[in-house]
């Protein structure tokens, strides 16, 4: 990458996404911040827009609403919006600020600031970069911090020695910008971060919960978390596990969340982490039950113990596969999970059974048999289903 570059007019005209945007931006005093610039100056540029606006950030986002045909959501205390694209995209718009944080982990007090000002209070150096939108000044770089000095030479470096103090879940994020470019923390980042691990313990527990699943949702969470252990962040896991689990995902179950499937490894080494995540009630559900249920899956041969155990928590299955499981375990993501009854309820009422539990006790014992492979076919449900009533 060449650093070198006052401005990167071309590359914002080229893209088409930042056309009405550029033309809402009529006047000066509007920059495109953060990860869009770093990705548009590696080459390879991002559906993030973020903007920063000197002065009163809603004019311009209403502006952008109307161009864009978007729905606008304001917060007028703190001079940002949001305007929702209708196609999954949304553009973020903020006043310029400065911070100031009162106590270490605390959220930020904000007031009105220049552009220079809001990108000093940013994470790191590659993400304090702005580019004017303006149409007189079209891509102009702001770059007060050598961002892109560090873009050439792969660093991740803080803009400030109390950084990781501030605010402690910087140190995921430069775990995540290190897997996710391939860069490392410069010495003294990398030893402010070890000096701020202790700091992680006075983040709130939602703002740990959506650190971790940022984190977990990186396409190289493996070497983030291995990066993590290196920092004494989180537990080192087995070699290989996260790699052996998301190709299991891929194969046999690709609709499972794969962060939350991540979890699972990360909470059967590390158990007390979920106290701290605030995990909402459905996902916390799930990775209870995969972590406790993934050891007993692993030793289970009969398959009506496996489809129960199984159905009530997949990601458990894959984990116990990804430790070695049987291929019973296996065969019920590719044939038992499907396996259904072509007899009802309607059928036992035809063959003389009453509406009463018996019938529902009737249909599961017929279920277990079909798991085992003793049945095939609707005939030979039909005549076990005879047998159990004569019973």
């Amino acid at each position: 990458m060449d650093a070198g570059p006052d401005s990167i007019a071309a590359e914002l005209a080229a893209l088409d996404r930042l056309v009405p945007i550029v033309e809402a931006a009529a006047g000066r005093g509007v920059y495109l911040v953060g990860g869009a610039v770093r990705d548009i100056l590696l080459g390879r540029p991002s559906f993030d827009v973020d903007l920063v606006v000197e002065g009163d950030a809603l004019p311009l986002a209403r502006r952008l609403a109307a161009a864009l045909g978007g729905e606008l959501t304001a917060h007028d205390r703190f001079g940002t919006a949001v305007v929702d694209r209708g196609d999954g995209s949304h553009v973020d718009v903020v006043t310029a600020r400065r911070e100031t944080y009162p106590e270490p982990a605390a959220l930020p007090v904000v007031e009105p600031g220049t552009i220079e000002d809001d990108l000093r209070r940013r994470d790191f150096t590659i993400n304090a970069i702005a580019a004017s939108l303006a149409p007189d000044d079209l891509g102009t770089l702001v770059d007060p911090c050598d961002g892109r000095g560090d873009l050439a030479g792969e660093t991740i470096r803080v803009l400030h020695d109390r950084s990781f103090v501030d605010d402690p879940t910087r140190i995921f994020r430069a775990v995540r910008y290190e897997a996710r470019l391939g860069f490392r923390m410069d010495e003294h980042t990398e030893r402010l971060a070890r000096e701020g691990v202790a700091g992680i313990r006075l983040l709130s527990a939602e703002r740990m919960r959506e650190e971790v699943v940022a984190l977990l949702s990186e396409n190289d969470a493996e070497q983030a978390l291995d990066r993590l252990a290196d920092l004494a962040v989180a537990p080192r896991l087995e070699p290989g596990l996260i790699g052996r689990l998301d190709a299991l995902r891929d194969e046999l179950d690709p609709g499972a969340p794969r962060w939350r499937l991540r979890l699972t490894a990360l909470l059967a080494a590390h158990p007390g982490l979920a106290d701290r995540l605030a995990l909402r009630r459905q996902d916390a559900r799930a990775v209870e039950d995969a972590v406790a249920l993934a050891p007993v899956l692993a030793e289970a041969t009969d398959p009506v113990e496996i489809a129960d155990l199984a159905g009530r928590a997949p990601e458990a299955a894959l984990l116990a596969l990804a430790g070695g499981g049987s291929a019973r375990l296996r065969e019920w993501f590719t044939r038992l999970r499907d396996v259904r009854l072509e007899v009802t309820g309607t059928d036992l009422a035809e063959l003389g059974v009453p509406e009463s539990p018996r019938v529902g006790e009737i249909l599961e014992e017929l279920r277990r048999r079909k798991l085992r492979g003793e049945l095939d076919g609707r005939e030979a449900e039909l005549a076990a289903a005879r047998e159990l009533i004569d019973e």
